[in-house]
């Protein structure tokens, strides 16, 4: 980690820290070594002191004096995330460049709060920031005081930080121990891999986040606020009497309040279904399902409870069934929603987000696009726009004709479709409701295939030059690797789905008759097809219901719930609200990331899949052990082999 040599102890030279430098590029980045530059000149060092008005600290003069940075390209060393090291030239016009931004945007120099301003006068850029960046880079202060020679960091979308550590000299020696030891370095791993020097995150979660989940199993649902009752009118107070003589009388006259909006909230109708039905298509929970009013949804779903889960009350009106979101993210817009609703009947949804309002035709899950419309209005007399439901009461409305055309296309909904409804007209009955277990969002096209890197590996080389069953058993071992280091193995459902798939790679074509029936039917030329069985065959229609991922099947389930988890702990840290840390959403986001890798090892190609299963690995140490994985060692060069 940054500043691991602590105050008292004995920091090594910077010529010293150098040479240990030097020496670790040398043998595991070639590449990288060859992009340090030669010694800057003494000369050049003190023209541009000269020509920036400053003295540059003795050691950034010992670090120039022994490399002049880096030449910039492909490999060049950087220093983690920080980017690559200055030369002398870039010091110079880097430095002068942001001294010019932050003029322009009114910095003063006196100011005690050194850190209160975009660039001071006496910072030297040190570093050229992640891709180039400079306004991201590292700087040294000279500013006279205790803290000359310190690191800080600049940060293009965010305030200027000090960093750990209190010189360039402190920097180095850490830098050179990350590189020795294979530790950490501003939370990163430094790893040689093909030659150059790169960077891995080193991502570690809690093995036990806090769950907001199961914190809303222990809650009550609140029951409906009892109404308020209008008080009595009082008895007017008497009178003094003053005489019949002239009074004068003070009348306050307020302006008239302005009429709450109406009401229109996202609906989806589904014909000849009912409402239990429907409800159980949009992923009702059971267990919370009951009737309830508007007020009363409201009220639950805004409590503790509900965990940030949509809440939808479910009702008919002619022929067809229909469904009110009351709380939570749109439902109602998601293709994969719709595709569900619609199974074997037709279904329509009308939404609004904002200014766009759109109405959505889907037969048995293939959308009409000739019925679909699409209204997208201008912002009109407000500088800044409420939240949905306070512009609603307080009878602000930044969107008129957005309001305009929901009325329009919800009339035009009962000349087209039958369908007559007004969503004020239940608001006090008790429909059956219930919140939702979000469907999962669809996997991408096959047709798409996988990019060509995945954090700088070349993933297509590895395809192309993998045998498909080789690379199918090194992404079922990617994928077990996974599923420990995030703690998702302790899951019932997901233990059982990565041993069948184990099965399914020690089994060959056997592993069929634990897929679906259709798991052995030829596909062609190209064999690099989902979830691990020999080259040529396939799951078939049926082998991800008998792996537990048919919709509302155990493994389905999970992933859901993993994804809900993962949504309310992102809303109570956005919040500030509960005990749900930060760290319990990395953790969270880390599981159902390794879920849905699951997932996609199922159900797409395998290098789609291990796309997916590299993309979210945690270990520093996963390009060391895919190429276990793949049986590779060290015996042969490998795309993207860290240099051991």
């Amino acid at each position: 980690m940054a500043g691991r040599i602590v105050q008292g102890m004995s920091i090594p030279a910077v010529e010293e820290s150098w040479a240990r430098i030097e020496a670790w590029l040398a043998r595991h980045a070639p590449v990288s070594r060859a992009r340090l530059r030669p010694p800057a000149a003494g000369e050049e060092i003190r023209a541009a002191e000269r020509e920036l008005g400053l003295v540059f600290p003795p050691d950034l003069v010992a670090s120039l004096r022994c490399h002049d940075g880096a030449d910039h390209g492909e490999g060049a060393p950087e220093v983690a995330y920080y980017g690559p090291p200055a030369r002398v030239a870039d010091i110079v016009r880097h430095t002068a460049m942001l001294r010019d931004i932050g003029t322009d945007l009114g910095d003063v120099d006196g100011d005690e709060d050194e850190l209160g301003a975009y660039w001071r006068q006496e910072w030297l850029l040190i570093t050229l920031g992640a891709d180039g960046q400079a306004s991201d880079g590292l700087f040294l202060t000279v500013r006279p005081g205790p803290g000359h020679g310190r690191v800080g960091h600049s940060r293009t979308e965010d305030a200027p930080v000090f960093t750990p550590w209190s010189s360039l000299r402190h920097l180095l020696a850490d830098f050179a121990e990350a590189l020795e030891e294979g530790r950490p370095f501003a939370g990163r791993v430094p790893v040689g891999i093909d030659g150059a020097l790169r960077w891995e995150d080193d991502r570690s979660v809690v093995s036990d986040p806090v769950s907001p989940l199961a914190l809303a199993a222990r809650s009550a649902e609140p029951e409906p606020p009892a109404p308020v009752e209008p008080a009595a009118p009082s008895a007017p107070a008497p009178t003094e009497d003053r005489g019949a003589g002239p009074r004068l009388t003070f009348v306050r006259v307020a302006p008239p309040r302005p009429q709450p909006l109406p009401d229109q909230p996202d609906l989806v109708f589904a014909e000849g279904l009912t409402p239990a039905e429907l409800l159980r298509r949009l992923g009702a929970i059971p267990a919370t399902v009951r009737p309830r009013s508007r007020p009363h949804a409201e009220h639950a779903a805004a409590s503790p409870w509900a965990a940030h889960r949509p809440m939808v009350r479910a009702g008919t009106t002619g022929g067809w069934a229909y469904a009110v979101q009351e709380e939570g993210a749109a439902q109602f817009v998601r293709p994969e929603v719709l595709r569900a609703v619609s199974e074997g009947t037709r279904a329509v949804a009308l939404t609004r987000q904002g200014p766009e309002v759109r109405r959505t035709v889907v037969v048995d899950g293939v959308p009409d696009e000739e019925a679909a419309r699409l209204v997208m209005s201008p912002r009109e007399n407000v500088a800044s726009v409420p939240d949905r439901k306070l512009a609603r009461r307080l009878g602000v409305d930044p969107w008129p004709g957005s309001t305009t055309a929901y009325a329009r296309l919800l009339t035009e909904l009962d000349g087209e479709f039958g369908i007559r409804y007004r969503p004020g007209d239940d608001a006090g009955t008790g429909l059956p409701s219930a919140l939702l277990l979000p469907l999962l969002d669809d996997l991408p096209d096959p047709a798409c295939g996988p990019a060509g890197e995945v954090r700088g590996f070349g993933l297509a080389a590895l395809v192309d030059r993998t045998r498909p069953e080789r690379l199918r058993r090194a992404c079922a071992a990617q994928l077990r690797r996974l599923a420990a280091e995030t703690g998702i193995d302790a899951y019932p459902e997901i233990a059982d789905a990565l041993a069948r798939t184990g099965r399914a790679e020690r089994n060959g074509s056997d592993a069929g008759e634990h897929l679906g029936p259709d798991a052995g039917e030829p596909l062609g030329p190209d064999a690099r097809e989902p979830l691990g069985l020999d080259a040529g065959e396939h799951l078939g229609p049926d082998a991800a219901t008998n792996l537990g991922l048919g919709v509302g099947d155990p493994l389905d389930l999970r992933i859901r719930t993993l994804a809900a988890e993962t949504w309310a702990a992102r809303q109570s840290v956005r919040d500030g609200t509960g005990p749900v840390g930060p760290e319990d959403l990395s953790a969270w986001i880390a599981r159902e990331g390794a879920a849905q890798a699951l997932r996609a090892f199922v159900l797409l190609p395998v290098p789609m899949a291990a796309e997916r299963i590299l993309g979210v690995r945690l270990s520093a140490r996963w390009r060391d052990e895919l190429a276990t994985d793949l049986g590779e060692g060290g015996t042969q060069p490998a795309a993207g082999r860290v240099n051991s």
